[in-house]
């Protein structure tokens, strides 16, 4: 990821709140013609680093490189949006650009227990409400059957790099235009994107 001065995260706390409100990512191998699969991520960070953990299908050729320990990158997403020149101040003295925030962490895959990444990624997304799904309900056949159909992953981070390119660049001035432009749009990214601008890059 290309990463100007201006742009760059090293906050933790941010970098792990993006991660937690973005958890759909991609996984990334190879080099000549990089695989890629998009896969819900679950972060666990402690004093020993940031761990993510994920499984694919054991179909899915990612599933060997998983079990080769490649290296890879994950990537996530955050808020973003188009910003017009036109909203500037003097829009004819630039051009438009796009703002977004994103996290890449790259390590080596391992495999991992499937039904300890199964029960974490179900906490993360099921949460502790009353009716929440819990695979122990399922007969345990079948259960058994399904984990047999998939290959989990860990990553324990050795680089990761954050973003955050929220007009930083631009004076106050065009941040307020490119920030009222935002949060008032119709579309919910956009105006997550500039609820983003509002609480400033750390």
């Amino acid at each position: 990821m290309y990463l100007p001065p201006a742009f760059e995260v090293t906050d933790r706390a941010w970098i792990a709140e993006l991660i937690a409100r973005h958890p759909f990512a991609l996984l990334v191998t190879g080099e000549a013609y990089p695989r890629a699969s998009h896969l819900p991520i679950v972060a666990q960070a402690s004093d020993d680093g940031l761990r993510l953990v994920g499984h694919v299908a054991a179909a899915n050729p990612h599933a060997e490189s998983i079990r080769q320990g490649a290296p890879a990158t994950i990537v996530f997403e955050g808020a973003h949006a188009y910003v017009s020149a036109s909203w500037y101040e003097r829009p004819y003295e630039t051009v438009p650009t796009w703002n977004y925030t994103a996290v890449h962490v790259a390590g080596r895959l391992r495999e991992c227990d499937a039904r300890d990444a199964l029960q974490l990624l179900i906490d993360r997304v099921e949460g502790d409400e009353p009716g929440a799904w819990d695979p122990a309900n399922l007969d345990p056949d079948y259960l058994a059957n399904q984990i047999r159909g998939i290959v989990a992953f860990e990553l324990r981070a050795e680089r990761v790099l954050a973003k955050a390119k929220l007009s930083q660049n631009r004076t106050e001035s065009d941040r307020r235009r490119v920030i009222a432009k935002l949060v008032a749009s119709s579309d919910q990214t956009e105006r997550e994107c500039g609820e983003a601008m509002l609480g400033g890059p750390p």
